[in-house]
């Protein structure tokens, strides 16, 4: 059975942000409150918000406000998700604090975190991470 979750858009990191196509309406786009020259994009999408983190011309982050109706929809979907932003890598969890976990993928060149609390999940490049944080 189908869920909202299973037609989500993936996107490509570092793709030039004149090549990011996101099948929804952008909401909003300010400068990131945490990484200087960034400029984060919010798309209304079916199934919920996309955030977008572009910077120095690329895309550096995507953040999925898409709750699933379920555990299962959600497993699904994270699934899914961690397969594509994994690029044929694996992911390590780093932490659990209790509302939610924090991934690297194998070659450190990623991160990922997924909050269990609120359903929402970001993928991102080490580069944007560390300016961020």
């Amino acid at each position: 059975m189908d869920c909202l979750t299973d037609d989500l858009p993936l996107l490509e990191l570092l793709c030039a942000a004149d090549e990011v196509r996101v099948p929804g309406e952008l909401e909003s786009s300010c400068p990131h409150e945490n990484a200087p020259d960034a400029v984060t994009d919010t798309y209304v999408v079916d199934g919920g918000r996309l955030l977008l983190t572009l910077w120095h011309g690329r895309l550096h982050e995507v953040i999925h406000r898409t709750p699933a109706e379920s555990v299962k929809d959600a497993s699904r979907r994270n699934d899914r998700l961690f397969a594509h932003y994994g690029q044929g890598d694996g992911w390590t969890e780093i932490l659990d604090n209790g509302f939610g976990r924090t991934y690297r993928r194998t070659d450190q060149q990623r991160y990922a975190l997924w909050s269990h609390a609120m359903d929402i999940t970001t993928f991102g490049t080490m580069g944007l991470h560390q300016v961020k944080w």
